[in-house]
């Protein structure tokens, strides 16, 4: 069988690449090459890591991935590279994502569980983990959902959608850089959340001040016209229930970040809080810790 897939790492801790790499090994199912960018010292941004090992690669499809996780399926490379050839049209899938995102400053769930996909257990061990399931019910029986914002665990995508797209290196650091080459490649091709690979990430990422303000600059400057779904609701009402939702799903969520005064108001007034009195009281607590 043909090389045809070029596992591409970005990684800060040896103990843990080399578990990966025991892993992916394991549980592939088909040839491929693994590129391990070492970033522990120069502690570059994950895009300018991750661009340069695309640039490295040598096959038709990309996968990248980070090296906190252990692969619960076997042939999952397989199961990845069957889902693009059945569908010509499909340019990057993941393992969670979401089918909207919304113009308030939030991450890739934009807090309606309506649109939310995702397949991933979260847990230090495989007998400690707790499942994350999503899967909206329109669905129906698919193993292909599409969406067009993805978290960055794992991104598995054509040679030539990450060509056309590339990471953007002007981002920096290590937050959004998945929200917004998904964001990128959807207005060209199909994205999607897979639910036939299992995966176990042994973190559940970090929502402090840097990915707040991240979040925040990342909203003011968008490439993509905000919001953007699979089909922008032409509704104004559905659009502001789903802008509403976001809305209040981050600031639960960064209610426990303890982030700087300053940063809460300045969260407070790029969600436009004053147009949603519904959540007011949620803003409050926000506010107050």
């Amino acid at each position: 069988m043909p090389e045809l897939i070029s596992v591409i790492i970005c990684s800060a801790q040896p103990a843990r690449l080399q578990a990966a790499t025991r892993n992916i090994e394991a549980t592939i199912g088909v040839e491929y090459e693994l590129i391990a960018v070492d970033n522990s010292v120069e502690g570059r941004g994950i895009c300018a890591v991750y661009n340069e090992g695309a640039s490295r690669a040598r096959y038709p499809f990309l996968c990248f991935v980070h090296e906190d996780v252990e692969f619960l399926s076997q042939d999952w490379g397989v199961r990845a590279l069957a889902h693009f050839s059945h569908d010509e049209g499909l340019a990057l899938i993941g393992l969670a994502g979401s089918r909207y995102k919304a113009a308030t400053p939030s991450g890739w769930h934009s807090g309606d569980d309506d649109d939310l996909c995702i397949n991933v257990l979260h847990g230090a061990s495989r007998a400690s983990a707790n499942a994350a399931f999503a899967k909206p019910a329109d669905s129906g029986s698919a193993t292909c959902v599409p969406v067009v914002a993805l978290d960055g665990v794992w991104l598995f995508a054509r040679r030539t959608a990450w060509a056309e797209t590339r990471f953007d290196d002007r981002l920096g650091g290590f937050h959004f850089y998945d929200v917004d080459f998904s964001l990128r490649v959807a207005q060209r091709g199909k994205v999607a959340v897979v639910f036939d690979i299992g995966l176990l990430h042994f973190s559940l990422g970090s929502f402090a001040e840097a990915w707040a303000r991240q979040a925040l600059a990342y909203a003011a400057a968008a490439p993509v016209a905000l919001p953007f779904s699979c089909a922008t609701p032409s509704n104004p009402g559905l659009m502001r229930r789903k802008e509403a939702a976001a809305v209040r799903y981050w600031l639960r969520l960064l209610r426990r970040a303890q982030l700087p005064w300053a940063l809460r108001i300045r969260w407070l007034r790029a969600v436009g809080i004053l147009r949603y009195p519904a959540q007011w009281r949620v803003a409050l607590k926000f506010l107050l810790r």
